[in-house]
């Protein structure tokens, strides 16, 4: 019964780990994409 336990919060604790670090990597690429819609030439190209 406590290898239900074991694995269960084995891989709770992997998800929030792994979603932590999806979370960062967004964060640090976050600034070159608010960047990107104030070229003028992209805005344009849409319509």
């Amino acid at each position: 019964m406590i290898v239900v336990y074991v694995v269960t919060l084995g891989l709770l604790f992997g998800y929030l780990a792994w979603m932590w670090l999806r979370l960062r990597a967004v964060k640090n690429e976050a600034p070159l994409q608010e960047q990107a819609p104030q070229t003028p030439g992209r805005r344009g190209s849409l319509r």
